[in-house]
């Protein structure tokens, strides 16, 4: 109802949160303010009654956010139906229901923003029921009313459909920004910002974290040789033997144009992952470290110098060269 949770969604939703609850106790400080001025304890009663309610809806908020807003912004028409007809309040009786019509716009745009077309719906039907008597009472009320809350419906689910839309290309372009185009794997920047996430995650499990790195053997000579679309074949065919080799948990990234990264929480031996792809890709290099209480930079560079040693003892010529997927 509310969309998918992501970074982009968060978001979105601390800022309306944050605004949604702002505007509403500044609402009832202001009716609050004009209700002691005026020496209306009637109307000063209902404000209390709201501002409990309030209160406790926020705290709702701070477990369930968006659907205690919702909640909330609903709320608000059966409640201001029954205040615009209580007896003894400061509105005078002719006036009720183009209050209970002006003040109904925030309710219906809060919900219509949140959820679409459902809240377009739930805040439409609540406001007619909530204020059925007093559009009755009224003809110029019943005109307005349709208009005024389309209007507010109409606002809101436009509101809603950008944020959806703004949300959407977030990703997108979250997505751009962190993967590599030519294998789908996470780039070095993914690869650092995951790194400290599952460290925290293998510590708080009481497991290692292995950080590996991979070297595709004199990719360069490839590609002068074969040409650089036979280089992007062999860099696809490792990133699907990397893919076929690994636990599914266990992410891998291209952080250069022959280099990649995987990190590993649990591993038992690192060396028998390295073996099983190499047995897939034999003209790879590869090295490890255990990144368990070690910062990114350290690991790497420690799993760069294995790989290295790794590296030294190749062949020059790369068997690769008879490469045929």
């Amino acid at each position: 109802m509310f969309g998918k949770t992501d970074a982009a969604h968060n978001e979105i939703l601390d800022f309306w949160n944050s605004y949604y609850w702002l505007a509403m106790w500044a609402s009832l400080a202001i009716a609050a303010f004009v209700h002691v001025a005026g020496h209306h304890p009637v109307d000063l009663l209902y404000d209390l009654l709201f501002a409990g309610w309030t209160a406790v809806a926020q705290l709702l908020a701070l477990r369930w956010p968006a659907h205690a807003r919702m909640l909330h912004a609903l709320s608000v028409l059966p409640f201001l139906g029954y205040y615009c007809n209580a007896p003894g309040i400061l509105v005078d009786d002719k006036e009720r229901p183009m209050v209970y019509i002006l003040f109904s716009f925030f309710p219906i745009y809060t919900a219509s923003a949140m959820a679409g077309a459902i809240g377009v719906a739930l805040s439409l039907a609540l406001a007619m029921v909530s204020g059925t008597s007093l559009l009755l009472s009224s003809q110029l009320s019943a005109a307005v009313a349709p208009i005024y809350w389309g209007l507010a419906a109409m606002v809101g689910y436009g509101h809603h459909q950008l944020t959806r839309t703004l949300r959407e290309q977030y990703q997108r372009l979250t997505t751009q920004a962190l993967s590599d185009p030519l294998t789908g794997l996470g780039n070095r920047r993914a690869l650092e910002r995951d790194f400290n996430r599952y460290r925290d995650l293998a510590q708080r499990e009481g497991k290692r974290l292995i950080l590996t790195l991979w070297d595709i053997n004199d990719l360069k000579k490839i590609n002068d040789i074969h040409g650089h679309a036979f280089g992007d074949r062999v860099i696809k065919k490792f990133a699907r033997a990397v893919a076929n080799s690994a636990r599914r948990s266990d992410p891998f990234y291209r952080i250069g144009g022959d280099e990649f990264a995987g990190l590993h929480i649990g591993i038992d031996n690192p060396n028998d992952l390295i073996r099983r792809i190499r047995e897939k890709s034999p003209w790879i290099s590869a090295g490890w470290a255990d990144a368990t209480n070690l910062s990114f930079e350290e690991a790497y560079k420690k799993a760069d110098q294995n790989m290295y040693t790794d590296k030294s003892t190749k062949p020059p010529e790369p068997a690769v060269f008879e490469f045929d997927d």
